[in-house]
């Protein structure tokens, strides 16, 4: 009997399961919405995290951070966004990519666009290893057109319909990393807050070590706050040895207005630092002078 009274008590939880109106998978509190892009001959997906408090009718502007990769970089910062908003100033992030596709169109729609020079050697690796040697071709090297649809197409509906001011941040993971790190030397001033992370610093003989000693000396000022990472195990040489030198190599230049800040994660992969990483680049670029520990005056600390 009580076994005849399970099965039905199961078929009854399926039926009302079934009942309900499936809703379509979004993030709560986000706007989202396709810009047009000339640049690139589609559509930029473009999502929007709004900070707490944050109201149109008020005079009050917030700072933008730009999150690149936003097929899987903008839900996390999104969530700590509403998280950390004890800890970090009031920021509006954007997020800039689609997450509508599979992993191996999202592996070939990225690419392109995230490097800004041609490099034959990585198009070739990038299918060996990433796409497992499928039957296609990589064409790096659009980097230049992806920065102008962003400068030139997105940031200006994010400023026309949004309290923003001028303070733009910009931040990157793997490739978007690099390709921040180009925008740090190729277009200063412009953004001035930096989140260079898990960077694929070394594409193209190491091109942004040459864009750095190019900007230094030009006898330009760099300025604004950068965040440099890497994981630990993604290994020594490609990435985190990288990642020290551009961060020791910047605080070696004396800039006056330039902040620069390094961590290495350890016991992290190229994947799972994400959520270190992402909270660690708002609170380096975005933090505020507050006690961050938790539970003081409870009866158990002491």
């Amino acid at each position: 009997m009580k076994k005849i009274l399970f099965i039905l008590w199961i078929s009854l939880c399926i039926q009302d399961l079934n009942a309900q109106t499936k809703l379509p998978a979004t993030l709560h509190g986000v706007d989202r919405f396709n810009v047009a892009s000339k640049y690139l001959g589609g559509d930029i997906v473009v999502s929007v995290s709004l900070p707490q408090g944050y109201n149109p009718k008020e005079d009050k502007k917030y700072p933008v951070l730009y999150v690149l990769d936003g097929y899987y970089s903008f839900p996390i910062m999104h969530e700590l966004n509403k998280l950390m908003f004890s800890e970090i100033e009031p920021v509006i992030i954007v997020g800039i990519g689609d997450d509508r596709m599979s992993l191996p169109e999202w592996l070939m729609t990225r690419y392109p666009i995230l490097t800004h020079d041609v490099d034959r050697y990585e198009d070739s690796f990038q299918v060996a290893v990433l796409l497992r040697g499928a039957p296609v071709k990589l064409n790096s090297g659009n980097g230049s057109h992806y920065y102008d649809a962003i400068k030139n197409e997105v940031i200006p509906i994010i400023e026309s319909n949004y309290k923003t001011n001028q303070d733009r941040g910009i931040t990157g993971h793997s490739l978007s990393g690099l390709f921040t790190s180009h925008v740090l030397f190729k277009d200063n001033g412009y953004f001035t807050r930096f989140g260079i992370n898990s960077a694929a610093l070394f594409v193209n003989n190491d091109e942004t070590f040459r864009l750095e000693r190019a900007y230094y000396e030009s006898k330009k000022e760099l300025k604004g706050r950068v965040f440099i990472s890497a994981a630990g195990l993604e290994g020594k040489n490609l990435f985190e040895k990288r990642a020290l030198n551009l961060a020791n190599t910047l605080k070696s230049r004396k800039y006056k207005n330039l902040h620069v800040e390094s961590v290495i994660f350890p016991d992290e992969s190229h994947v799972s630092v994400l959520g270190a990483m992402s909270s660690r680049t708002l609170y380096s670029l975005y933090g505020l002078p507050v006690d961050r520990s938790i539970g003081k005056g409870h009866r158990a600390d002491h």
